[in-house]
């Protein structure tokens, strides 16, 4: 289920499934059609996203996927999702910082949900109500997890809600604009 809360806030949230050792395992297609496909790692297999059936074009999650996972990115998507829910379209992102230290400050992370607050205003400010669109049409939670056996870090999942995929490509375009541009180690650092 991808159905969340829109909020203007983070939250830290609590999770005791199967998902809490990434990568994650895939899994057969569910009865409502989903289907895990695991862990994929991008950075080391970027070939990969093809396998990614719910990261399309239309919806905006390919070209975001393959832009963080670049190997110069400062983060690494683990898992994605996408899909019509009761007349809207909604997906969720799940990434993690790809420097340890940061991925392990529980500060870190929500300092870069503070970046992109800030970087909502400015960026935003030609175009009256749309920061406040983004931000309460993406949400954003964190949690613990175990990154491949070693001590726990978090992840960030973003959950995003349109009209359409269409809407959803522009909408996450300016989520795309900010994790490609966002420093998390540095975060003084200017923010083009």
């Amino acid at each position: 289920m991808i159905e969340k809360t829109l909020a203007t806030a983070i939250t830290k949230e609590v999770d005791s499934s199967s998902y809490a050792i990434w990568p994650f395992r895939t899994a057969e297609v569910s009865v409502n059609g989903d289907r895990n496909n695991g862990g994929i790692d991008l950075v080391a297999n970027p070939e990969l996203i093809d396998v990614i059936h719910e990261a399309t074009d239309e919806n905006g999650l390919r070209d975001l996927l393959i832009a963080m996972n670049k190997p110069d990115g400062s983060f690494m998507t683990l898992g994605c999702i996408a899909g019509d829910i009761e007349g809207a379209y909604h997906t969720y992102l799940e990434f993690t910082p790809r420097d340890p230290a940061v991925a392990r400050d529980e500060a870190s992370i929500l300092g870069i949900y503070d970046q992109w607050v800030g970087w909502t205003s400015e960026h935003c400010s030609p175009h009256p109500g749309l920061a406040d669109a983004l931000l309460h049409n993406v949400a954003w939670t964190y949690r613990e997890f175990a990154f491949r056996g070693k001590e726990p870090q978090y992840l960030i999942t973003t959950y995003q809600r349109a009209q359409s995929a269409q809407d959803h490509r522009s909408l996450v375009s300016w989520l795309h604009n900010f994790l490609c541009s966002v420093d998390p180690i540095n975060p003084a650092k200017d923010l083009a």
